[in-house]
């Protein structure tokens, strides 16, 4: 059962010895923050290749390290990094759509948890694609991209029927991931029914 009240203990391998770090799973204002803070840097460098570096990572993840954790003790921006990633694990397991809803399993820290979401209409997902990222175009055949879990979650709150696994709400970070997933499979599905011209 995945549940974001409950303290968290990590352990985290370092050269130096096992260092254990007690956190409080981050509220959804927090990630929307970190995800604010970190910056994607889209570098074209031709003939269709590009670059893709995310900046500011470390000190977003540092930040939001120093608001959730509870004792002390010294964790450098890269430790903290390798830590709230480990927070925002969810890889989705499957998606299965059921009459006009779409059942998302993902894998989660601590188990797997599921999300019964309604079918998004077009108007939907263009307005959670609109607001979801923010693409700036930089000098040097650069972007700079922006993500807004915000959207996703306002999306999420609008399709959402049913959890499994969790105890309470799901996190935004988890809402995200299967927002995306339905819109995923949604546009499979529309692809494979469309066929051949």
């Amino acid at each position: 059962m995945f549940d974001v009240a409950k303290p968290i203990t990590v352990n985290l391998r370092t050269p130096e010895g096992v260092k254990t770090i007690r956190v409080r799973f981050p509220s959804d204002e927090d990630w929307i923050e970190r995800q604010r803070r970190r910056k994607v840097i889209i570098k074209q460098l031709g003939r269709g290749i590009s670059e893709t570096i995310i900046s500011g990572g470390e000190d977003a993840d540092a930040a939001l390290l120093a608001k959730i954790r509870e004792g002390d003790g010294e964790v450098d921006p890269f430790e903290a990094n390798r830590i709230v990633e480990q927070l925002s694990q969810a890889e989705v397991d499957d998606v299965v759509q059921t009459g006009d809803s779409f059942r998302v399993a993902l894998r989660v820290l601590g188990g797997v948890v599921t999300h019964l979401l309604k079918m998004p209409s077009a108007k939907d997902v263009f307005e959670y694609r609109r607001g979801f990222a923010r693409v700036l175009d930089l000098p040097y055949n650069r972007q700079e991209l922006t993500i807004n879990l915000g959207a996703a979650g306002a999306l999420y709150k609008k399709l959402i029927t049913a959890t499994e696994g969790y105890a309470g709400e799901a996190p935004i970070i988890h809402q995200a991931v299967a927002v995306k997933a339905a819109i995923d499979a949604l546009d499979a599905g529309f692809q494979e029914s469309a066929g051949p011209n």
